[in-house]
């Protein structure tokens, strides 16, 4: 059993590389991988129960007691995030309307869990991140298609009903089951049954993530200056959200902790949930976009988080 978490412990910690190297199995050998597609819903909501299992009603009322962070983070990236990236990209990218849509689902998409694992590393509110993730996962199933429909309805066709349906199996409905049964246990499961379920969460997300790299095999395998134009974009996107959470953060006044999580809340996404709408229900040029964004996310969270936690430890050297 310690073997098993072991390696769980291990794959978490070594996302920023098992990410890449995932992505480039899925786009170099497609044909190993595609069977799998039928499963990753369920896979997925695997995922999701365990991550919620670290939740429970205390850890959400402690953050809703004062809600102004989480107000603004679910204003951040389900609103402004979607808006202004449909602005922008309609400019940069307008004559290929299936990147936009991809660009826009991108920024739509819910928290990604890694966020409460980076804001414990780097000292960030835990309670709020777990919060956050909850109240945006049960968010998701409403609030991406008719962000679709509303932002990009002219210029592509959205199954709301099919998405809602599909995000409600894979997330909302996992995530609520795992907070009651956490509940309802009294803790006891957080302490016995995450452990447990953690490594093959582990295992299960880069699988989900090749999985869904072999709908870009064809777009990386003949990249176009288009196509580098598009991942430079997402990169762009993803350092000014974390950065964006973080001005947003010091504006209102909010605590070290607070905006630390924050940052990473508003950068850090659910990109394979995002891969999984984009290759059921979007055409086939949105899904690039949407999978680009796992090279940048975790890597620059490392990189945010290792800044912050030095200028922590330089603030509390020169309060001592």
């Amino acid at each position: 059993m310690e073997t098993w978490k072991r390696l769980g412990k291990w794959i978490s910690a070594n996302m920023v590389f098992i990410v890449p190297l995932c992505i480039l199995v899925g786009v170099l050998w497609p044909q190993l991988l595609i069977p799998l597609r039928p499963a990753i819903p369920t896979l997925f909501a695997v995922v999701t129960f365990q991550n919620a299992l670290g939740n429970d009603f205390e850890s959400i009322g402690q953050t809703l007691r004062k809600p102004l962070p989480l107000l603004l983070t679910v204003g951040l990236i389900h609103a402004a995030a979607p808006i202004v990236v449909r602005l922008i990209a309609g400019l940069l990218f307008g004559a290929d309307p299936d990147t936009v849509v991809g660009l826009v689902l991108e920024a739509s998409v819910p928290v990604g869990a890694t966020t409460v694992m980076w804001s414990g590393v780097y000292g960030g509110n835990v309670a709020l991140a777990l919060t956050m993730m909850f109240v945006s996962t049960i968010l998701a199933p409403f609030s991406i298609p008719w962000t679709l429909k509303l932002l990009c309805g002219a210029s592509v066709e959205v199954d709301v009903m099919g998405m809602m349906g599909d995000m409600l199996y894979m997330v909302a409905i996992p995530a609520v089951i795992g907070v009651v049964y956490n509940q309802l246990s009294h803790g006891r499961v957080k302490e016995e049954l995450s452990p447990v379920m953690a490594p093959l969460s582990s295992i299960l997300v880069p699988i989900i993530i090749a999985t869904n790299a072999t709908g870009i095999s064809q777009y990386v395998l003949n990249l176009t200056p288009r196509l580098v134009a598009v991942a430079a974009f997402v990169a762009c996107l993803t350092a000014l959200s974390i950065l964006v959470g973080g001005a947003v953060a010091r504006a209102t006044r909010q605590s070290d902790d607070v905006m630390i999580t924050m940052m990473f809340d508003c950068g850090i996404r659910n990109i394979s949930a995002g891969a999984v709408l984009a290759a059921a229900y979007l055409p086939a040029g949105a899904l690039f976009p949407v999978m680009i964004g796992t090279l940048f996310q975790q890597l620059f969270a490392a990189i945010v988080g290792k800044a912050m936690l030095r200028r922590m430890q330089a603030k509390a050297g020169q309060e001592v």
